[in-house]
Formats: structure tokens, sequence, C-alpha cells
């Protein structure tokens, strides 16, 4: 088999131009996810992109002429195509934002939908807000765009259905002076939706932000609003703080998650709704005390927490992890159905789910797929609050232990009383298992003894019997006569039988003296 150098070559030169030029691309990639559901409201960008779903490309297109309505017939073309070129010359730009660049594609068909997505967005989100007669005369249509919740969950909560915000930018460039009256900035009209939209849903109450660095996209300008304000959120630690965590973590017990809620609260950890936070990732460690802020639970949160987290695993180095970091911590702490209705009881959660076990299968999964390192600071900006109330929680658990022994009797007497009767009932038992392995043991002991006192003497009989009924021409070694030491130890009856057979042949003062002796 040969191989093609000339063509192998060709292929590296192509994946070394791509990875080159990947450096200088845009931060922040929009990937095509693993979302087997489309938008069920509106398809953006080229990830959903199909000129088969009809009725959106029907509502799309129909925006664009409206926005075109405002000039003459003769001019409609010469706007049109003017929108066509501005968007032509940020094709690279644009598809550079895309994971995959839209190679699937054609140039032409990237470029249109671009025009015909954005119009639609500035249509819908920003031209009533800007004087545009066009739109204001449909403006109860159009004004309530912001309460479809199910098009903003399309439009601005998922991270694979959105048009690069330079591409919004350009469109309302081409179109200001001609149809558009007001010269406010898109970004500005878009901040102004986003922050209406997270401060109705409690998410953040931050009014302050930097409009001057144009946003990537809308997830994005939404991301700009979720920012811890406590010191520790913006803290950058050094290679020696770092160092630090890590080894003051391998000195605590080796826990490295949340605790479920319920056990946090039989250790006597307070969970209290933090009022004074401005955002949802405020959350803070006051002693025993944990205060979090409030957090509104319904059908569109997990689109938008799970996308947003997606958004920071692809773009570590520009965004951080402090969503993710949040995320996590509220998957553990109310992973199962009691530790939502604690929280729930706290006001923590507040949830619009028909049961707290819904909710609950809701965090379990929403961490699903996603890394983050929980002992680095730089991407756990809760890594302190953990591990302080890991602390807490091993402290207070002994604590908690021995004084729900101290009050067990006045909650519940009766089960003192069943606690007593079982102790004395177990001591009982070992007692008479002590003395019942003692006797065993003991009696055994004493069998033995006896027992072998008795062969002993049995022995002793059959070699005085054996040597008496020798006769008189035994020896003494062959067992015959009886030998003075065996005589020694018969019994005395055998004695006196022994005295009355051999008086004759054995002198009767030396049969005394053997038997004496």
């Amino acid at each position: 088999m040969t191989i093609d150098i000339e063509s192998l070559v060709k292929d590296v030169k192509i994946c070394w131009q791509r990875a080159e030029g990947a450096k200088s691309r845009s931060g922040c990639k929009i990937p095509s996810l693993d979302q087997r559901d489309r938008p069920a409201a509106m398809c953006i960008g080229p990830n959903h992109h199909n000129p088969f779903y009809r009725q959106m490309e029907e509502e799309k297109k129909a925006m664009l002429y409206s926005i075109l309505t405002q000039v003459d017939e003769q001019h409609k073309a010469a706007v049109l195509t003017r929108l066509m070129d501005a968007i032509k010359a940020l094709e690279n730009e644009a598809r550079d934002h895309y994971l995959d660049r839209a190679e699937s594609m054609s140039s032409s068909e990237f470029v249109q939908m671009l025009v015909i997505d954005g119009c639609y967005i500035l249509g819908k989100f920003v031209l009533p807000h800007s004087c545009c007669p066009s739109t204001s005369d449909d403006g109860a249509q159009n004004g309530s765009a912001m309460q479809n919740m199910e098009l903003v969950r399309d439009v601005f909560y998922r991270l694979d259905n959105q048009i690069p915000f330079c591409v919004l930018d350009e469109i309302h460039k081409v179109l200001h002076g001609k149809i558009i009256r007001s010269c406010t900035a898109v970004a500005d009209v878009l901040v102004t939706h986003v922050g209406d939209l997270l401060e109705n849903l409690s998410y953040s109450r931050v009014h302050a932000l930097d409009v001057h660095a144009s946003p990537w996209h809308l997830l994005h300008l939404l991301h700009t609003r979720l920012q811890p304000t406590a010191e520790w959120g913006s803290e950058k630690p050094t290679k020696g703080a770092a160092a630090h965590v890590v080894v003051s973590c391998a000195s605590t017990p080796g826990f490295y998650r949340w605790r479920p809620a319920t056990q946090y609260d039989a250790a006597g950890v307070r969970f209290r709704k933090f009022d004074g936070s401005s955002c949802i990732l405020d959350v803070k460690l006051d002693g025993a005390t944990l205060r979090v802020p409030s957090l509104v639970v319904d059908t569109n949160t997990y689109a938008l927490l799970r996308n947003l987290m997606m958004l920071e695993q692809h773009n570590p180095d520009q965004l951080g992890s402090h969503v993710t970091a949040y995320c996590v911590f509220l998957s553990q702490l109310a992973g199962t159905p009691g530790d939502v209705a604690l929280l729930a009881r706290k006001g923590i959660i507040v949830h619009l789910l028909p049961s707290d076990s819904d909710v609950a299968v809701m965090f379990a999964g929403l961490c699903v797929g996603i890394t983050i390192g929980m002992d680095e600071p730089k991407h756990n900006y809760l890594h302190k609050e953990r591990n302080d109330l890991e602390r807490i929680y091993n402290s207070r658990l002994m604590v908690q232990h021995t004084r729900n022994c101290m009050t067990l009797p006045h909650r519940n007497p009766m089960l003192v009383v069943a606690l007593l009767a079982a102790t004395l009932g177990l001591v009982c038992l070992l007692l008479q298992a002590i003395y019942t392995m003692k006797s065993y043991y003991s009696h055994r002991s004493t069998g033995w003894h006896h027992h072998h006192r008795h062969a002993h003497r049995d022995v002793k009989r059959e070699e005085v019997a054996g040597g008496y009924a020798g006769g008189d021409g035994a020896t003494e070694e062959g067992g015959g006569r009886p030998t003075p030491m065996t005589l020694l130890y018969a019994p005395s009856s055998l004695k006196q039988r022994y005295k009355q057979k051999q008086v004759g042949s054995i002198p009767l003062k030396k049969l005394n003296g053997a038997l004496v002796d």
C-alpha cells in the first residue's frame, strides 16, 4: 500500500491553517449543541436553519418586508442590496463566531440568512423602541415580544440559536437615517430589555453595565448581567493562594462536593433568604447561616441556566465559570424532593412546577456533562464557602447529636424507656453468654483431670493384676511376680490377697518391708 504524501501534506497544511485561524477568532463560539428538539417558536442562525420550516421562514420574511415598507417601491431593492452588501463584508467575521464556521452553507445562503434573521430580531425587539413608524403601527404585537416567553427562550436563552451581535449593529447602521429615526443604539435597547427581564425574574438587579464593549450575541448579553457582586466573585488569586487552598482542603475531610440541604439542616446549619443580594450568584456564609438569594423556578429555568453554563464551558478564559459554580452548588444542594421542600419553606426556591419532585429532577440533571474544578478559586468562586461550610458541618454534627441525646427525655419519654429496656436486655444477654462460656470451660478442665487420674489408676491395677496372675515362676522383670514398686502402688485389698498367697514363698519381713517402703 502506497501513501499519497502530497495529499497528506495538503491535508495537514489545511488543518494547521484552520488551527492558526482559530487563535485569532472571536472569543465566543456558537456551537451546534446536542439538543434533539429544535426551537419551538423561532429558529435563528445556521444551526437550525431549514427552508422547509415554512411557517418560521414566512414570519421572518414578513418582518423584513414590514421594515422595507417605509421606503417606496423603487428604493426597496436598493435598501435590501445595501443590507446584503454590508453583511457580505462581515461574512468572515460572522463565520468565526460559529464553532464549525457554518461550512454547510454557501456564501449567499449564509449572508441571506443573517440579513433575514437579523431584521427579524430588530423588528421584534429593537425597532418598536427606536421610534420606527413601521413597527409602531403594530405595537400591540411587537410591544409584547418580551412577554412571549417561548420566543424569548428561543432567541435569548439558546446558545445554538444565535447570530453575532455585529450583524445586528451593521443592519441598524444601514437602516439608520432612512427607516430608523432614533439614534438609540441596538445594545442600549436590548440591555434595557435584558435588565427588565432578569429583574422581573429576580435573577439580577445590576443596572450599571459597560455597553461600550459590544456583546457577542444575546445570550452573552444576558451573561454580562449575571456576575457575583461580592468581593470574592472578582477575586483573582495568585498561584501561592491557590496552592494554599489546595493544602487546606487536603487537611479537611475528603468530601469534595456540596451536601444536600437536609444534611446541613440536620447538623444545625441555618438557611436564610438573602434579601439584600443584587444577583442570584451572591451566596454568602455568615457564621453557621447560609444566605442564598431567592430563585424563581419555571419551565424556562433549566434552558437559561444550562445554556449559560455551556457558554462558559466553551469560553472559560474569557467568561470564567461563575454561573457553572452556582449551578453545581444548586444542583447538589437541592437534588431531592426533601431538599427542595426545605429550601421552599425558607423562601430560597420559589417554583411554579407541579411538585417538588419535578424541581429536584430538573436540578439533578442540570449539570450532567459539566466539568469544573471545585477546589480551584479561579474556577469556583464559592470554594471558600464550601470548605468553611464543610468544617462547620463536621464540628456541629457531633454537638447536634449530643444535644439530641440530652433533650431526648423531654421530647419522647417512651422512647427513652424503650432504649433503657433494650440496653438492659442486651447487658443481661451478654452476662449470660459470659457465664455460660466460663462454666463450659471450667467443667471441661475438671473432667479432663478426673479422667486422667482414673486412667492412670486403671493402668496400675492392670500391671499389679498381671504380676499376680503370673505365679512363682515369673521374674520381677517379666511380670510373673510383682515387684516392690508394683505393690507399692497396688490397692490395699490386692496387697492383702498377695500376702495370703505368697506368705510361704517370700519372707514376711521382706514383704512387709516392700509394702511399707
